[in-house]
């Protein structure tokens, strides 16, 4: 049998006192610790696979029926960008309400980004939504110990978070069938977060030149025409609208869920939004689950056409 994990082995670890990581596993508020000191502890309890003492349990069992959803805005706005995630809050949300879970929905600037909405409630868990690898780090040590937490188009360089991603390869699967021979150009949405450009970038099997990160309708067409004749793919259907005005040869994947915006002519691959019942049902099991422990989980939403 494996020796359980102690706040003892915890404090070892992470080079700090057995007080320390006390507090901060019972999120002890009138103590000053600082954030880098909360996430290296929280992390190595994780990862020792700690599990609290049953009267810990039974607090975290007690819920306050709240789950926030974080929606970080474009550090480079579209005129879509308040339309982008709009299909996904809302099913997550109907989903959640479903379940007994009351929302609260934050939009984080990336000027001027405040969290104190989240210091002063405590979430059973947490959608975030268009985060980058920056602001993901200073926002994860507002959470409690053991809150579930789900990354939404966000490749998190964390082995302790759950991501929730379309499927790519079975992406650029359909887009072959449907062109008839393999893409040859590919335009980009402008995420926040660039590791998970990079995952779909290297997926693409393309060179960097063939690809285009859109920022505004001049510049695509720009490139457009260096590709006139050859077939592609284009990343969001607002993107995809604009990309038909001078270029037939793509398919278009509806990133944000709103296939019925496109030109009836374009092909269109989708991403099935119905699974986030079953995501958000995910979240709820373990936010019933006392001895919960963030394990990385990568959640595909598939291809539907």
């Amino acid at each position: 049998m494996m020796k359980k994990t102690t706040i003892k082995d915890i404090a070892q670890a992470a080079g700090v006192s057995i007080a320390t990581v006390s507090y901060i596993l019972n999120d002890v508020k009138t103590q000053s610790i600082s954030d880098e000191t909360r996430v290296k502890v929280l992390k190595i309890a994780q990862q020792l696979k700690y599990v609290t003492n049953r009267t810990a349990q039974s607090l975290k069992i007690k819920k306050t029926g709240l789950i926030g959803i974080l929606w970080f805005k474009d550090s480079e706005p579209s005129p879509w960008s308040e339309l982008k995630y709009a299909k996904t809050i809302s099913k997550i949300e109907q989903q959640c309400s479903a379940l007994g879970y009351h929302v609260i929905l934050m939009q984080i600037d990336s000027s001027e980004p405040s969290y104190k909405v989240i210091m002063e409630r405590n979430l059973d868990g947490v959608f975030l939504i268009n985060v980058d690898q920056e602001r993901f780090a200073t926002i994860t040590p507002y959470f409690g110990f053991g809150i579930p937490v789900f990354v939404v188009d966000s490749y998190i360089e964390d082995s302790l978070f759950h991501k929730v991603m379309p499927d790519v390869k079975a992406g650029f699967e359909a887009s072959i069938a449907m062109l008839g021979e393999a893409p040859q150009f590919l335009i980009l949405d402008a995420y926040n977060n660039k590791q998970w450009m990079d995952v779909i970038k290297h997926v693409s099997g393309l060179p960097e030149e063939r690809i285009h990160v859109y920022k505004d309708a001049s510049g695509m067409r720009a490139f457009l025409a260096k590709h006139e004749h050859r077939p592609g793919i284009v990343l969001n259907e607002f993107i995809a609208n604009q990309a038909a005005a001078s270029h037939a040869r793509f398919t278009a994947w509806c990133t944000c869920h709103c296939p019925e915006v496109l030109r009836d002519d374009i092909k269109r691959v989708s991403f099935r939004m119905s699974e986030y019942t079953s995501i958000v049902n995910l979240m709820n099991s373990y936010i019933d689950d006392a001895e919960y422990r963030n394990e990385e989980k990568f959640i595909i939403l598939s291809v539907s056409s």
